[in-house]
C-alpha cells in the first residue's frame, strides 16, 4: 500500500521524500509531486445528444470503461518519466468549451441529490487502486462548475462530499489527496453557492477535516494572479488547507514565480509550511521551470485540439478532431474526449522528456 504524508513542504511516500536526495541543476526535487490533469479518466456523458461528440475512432462510440482501462494501462510509462500524481475529478472538466456542449453534457459523479453514482465510484476505485500499485498519488476533485448547476441545492452538495469523503476513507488506500472543487473563483461566478467563495472556503474544509481526518484535503483557484488576487488563495484557506493547490493557467513565467512567492511570504504559510502543488497550468515548460525550481510541485494540463479558446501557450485553432492519415495517432491532450493517453505529440513528448531529466527517472 502506498501512503502520502507530508513532512512540512515536502510530500513523502510511505515515509519518505519523494525523489529523496535529487537535485538537479543546482535545485533540490526532493519532496516535490510532479502530476498531471487527468480529471476525464473516469469520464462519461448521460446525455446521448453531446455523447455523440466523444466517440472512438475506430468503434464510432463513446465508452467510459475503455477509457478508463485505457488510461490505467497508460500510467506505468507515465510513471518511468517522473510523474507520481494524476488528478481526476469526479465531475471532471471541461470537455469542449463551446456553448451546444459546455451547457448541456452530463459528466456528473453525483445524482442531483448528491448520492455517488456507482458506475464513477468504481472507475475512480480502479485508478486508485492502479495507483496505489505504482507507488503514485491520486489528486481526487469532487467539483466543477458546469456540474455543480446539475446539483440541487446546497444540502446535496454536502451530502456529496460527505459520501465521496467516505468512499475515499473507507476504500483501503492511503495514496489519496482531496481537492474539493476545482477553481472556486469560477464555481463563485457561475453557480449560486457562497460556500465556495475564497474567504469561505476554510468552512467546508474544516467541516471536513474534523469528520474525516484521515483525508488530507485542499481545494484550488483559478490560474492565480497577484495582480488583482483571483486564484489567490486567502490566508484563511492556506491556514486551514492540508496542502496549497494553485492553478497556473494563462500565466507567463514571472507571473507565476510572483504568485508562488506571495504564497510563500504570507505569515500563515511560513510560520506552518506544507506542499505548494499546482495541479493545472499548460502545456508550457516555462512554468514548470518556474515552479520546481521555487520548491513547487507542477501539473501538465493539455486540453487538446479543438477543446479550447486562446490559449497564451498553444495554438488552439479549431480543426478536424481527427486526420484522416492517423486518426488514434493524432489525438491530442488529455481532456477532450475521446483520449489517447499516450505520449504521442509533441507536446506531451517534451513535458515527460524534461520531467526524466529533472527527476533522474528514466533518464539516460
Amino acid at each position: 500500500m502506498t501512503t502520502v504524508s507530508f513532512d512540512g513542504q515536502y510530500v513523502c511516500l510511505d515515509g519518505k521524500r519523494t525523489y529523496a536526495g535529487r537535485v538537479y541543476d543546482g535545485h533540490p526535487v526532493e519532496g516535490l509531486l510532479f502530476n498531471v490533469r487527468a480529471v476525464q479518466a473516469i469520464f462519461d456523458d448521460a446525455v446521448p445528444q453531446t455523447s455523440a461528440n466523444w466517440a472512438y475512432p475506430d468503434t464510432g462510440a463513446w465508452d467510459p470503461d475503455r477509457n478508463t482501462a485505457e488510461f490505467c494501462a497508460a500510467l506505468a510509462h507515465w510513471r518511468d518519466h517522473g510523474v507520481l500524481a494524476v488528478t481526476v475529478n469526479l465531475q471532471g472538466g471541461g470537455p469542449l468549451y463551446v456553448p451546444e456542449i459546455n451547457r448541456h453534457y452530463d459528466n456528473n459523479g453525483f445524482t442531483p441529490e448528491g448520492e455517488l453514482k456507482p458506475a464513477y465510484a468504481d472507475r475512480l476505485a480502479r485508478v486508485i487502486r492502479r495507483t496505489d500499485a505504482l507507488g503514485m498519488v491520486t489528486i481526487v476533485g469532487f467539483f466543477y462548475w458546469t456540474m455543480l448547476l446539475r446539483m440541487a441545492n446546497a444540502d446535496a452538495i454536502w451530502r456529496a462530499a460527505r459520501e465521496a469523503c467516505t468512499f475515499l476513507a473507507s476504500c483501503g488506500h492511503r495514496n489519496v489527496l482531496v481537492e474539493l472543487a476545482n477553481e472556486i473563483d469560477v464555481v463563485v461566478d457561475q453557480t449560486p453557492y457562497a460556500i465556495f467563495r475564497p474567504e469561505r472556503q476554510h468552512e467546508m474544509l474544516s467541516a471536513l477535516k474534523a469528520e474525516f481526518p484521515s483525508l488530507l484535503f485542499s481545494t484550488s483557484g483559478g490560474g492565480a494572479e497577484v495582480d488583482t488576487g483571483r486564484g489567490m488563495p486567502p490566508p484563511s484557506l492556506v491556514r486551514t488547507a492540508d496542502y496549497v493547490l494553485l492553478h497556473g493557467n494563462g500565466l507567463r513565467p514571472l507571473q507565476l514565480a510572483a504568485a508562488l512567492e506571495a504564497v510563500q511570504s504570507m505569515p500563515s504559510y511560513f510560520l506552518a509550511p506544507k506542499p505548494i502543488i499546482i495541479n493545472e497550468d499548460s502545456p508550457a515548460l516555462p512554468n514548470l521551470e518556474v515552479a520546481w525550481t521555487h520548491g513547487v510541485s507542477w501539473g501538465y494540463y493539455d486540453q487538446g485540439w479543438h477543446g479550447q479558446g486562446a490559449d497564451p501557450w498553444e495554438d488552439y485553432v479549431p480543426r478536424p478532431r481527427y486526420r484522416d492519415d492517423a486518426p488514434w495517432a493524432a489525438l491530442s491532450g488529455y481532456q477532450t474526449p475521446p483520449v489517447n493517453w499516450g505520449i504521442n505529440t509533441p507536446f506531451k513528448r517534451a513535458f515527460f522528456e524534461r520531467l526524466s531529466q529533472i527527476t533522474g527517472v528514466g533518464a539516460g
